[in-house]
């Protein structure tokens, strides 16, 4: 009998111990879906063309591994919009919407910098890299400076997020800088766009 109860009290005393063990020890797996709007700005030198961003959208899903530190996947689809306004050469401004959808797989790597006893929120930083191809670009037919074969239909960005889980809502702000050209006849044309998104992680 009195081992029955060294057993039973030993075993009380494991479990409470097992509870009290610290969240950054423990190493998750994690999943999630979002939905979100972008705005995008081209950066080109080609005839003095201006670029003015509208909103954009993208939805998508997300895996997370780790805990203080982790890696984070995500897939997205999405849609960006442009306003591009080119000098005609009769000085007449030539006002044309571009529509480009995408997929997107950024991958990066991130802290938390604050997170609760239990570990179900946080406030993290993250950055990696971007992969993006381009499903479908819808060009005005103003836009005689460009023609959807001049856009490069895959293309590489730096990517950062600033984000926060509160309990199952999940929230990021993310920029996305252009690595590689956007145009193929311009070097220097580079995709810049900015994100936000609202999702669940469970």
């Amino acid at each position: 009998m009195k081992y029955l109860i060294f057993i039973t009290l030993f075993s009380i005393s494991f479990m409470g111990f097992g509870q009290n063990t610290p969240t950054e020890s423990v190493t998750r797996l994690s999943m999630g879906f979002h939905l979100g709007v972008n705005s995008s700005r081209f950066q080109t030198e080609i005839d003095s063309t201006d670029v003015s961003a509208r909103i954009g959208w993208q939805a998508g899903a997300m895996l997370r591994y780790g805990n203080r530190f982790f890696v984070q996947g995500k897939l997205n689809l999405g849609q960006s919009t442009v306003n591009m306004v080119t000098p005609d050469t009769a000085l007449v401004n030539i006002e044309s919407q571009l529509q480009r959808s995408f997929i997107t797989i950024p991958v990066t790597l991130g802290y938390k910098i604050f997170q609760s006893p239990d570990g179900s929120s946080s406030f993290h930083l993250s950055g990696g890299i971007e992969a993006m191809a381009i499903l479908k670009t819808q060009i005005d037919e103003n836009l005689f400076y460009f023609t959807q074969d001049d856009f490069e239909p895959f293309s590489w960005a730096a990517v950062g997020y600033l984000g926060a889980d509160l309990w199952v809502v999940r929230l990021d702000l993310g920029l996305h800088y252009g690595l590689t050209p956007m145009l193929q006849n311009d070097e220097n044309s580079k995709n810049v766009m900015g994100t936000f998104n609202i999702g669940i992680i469970f």
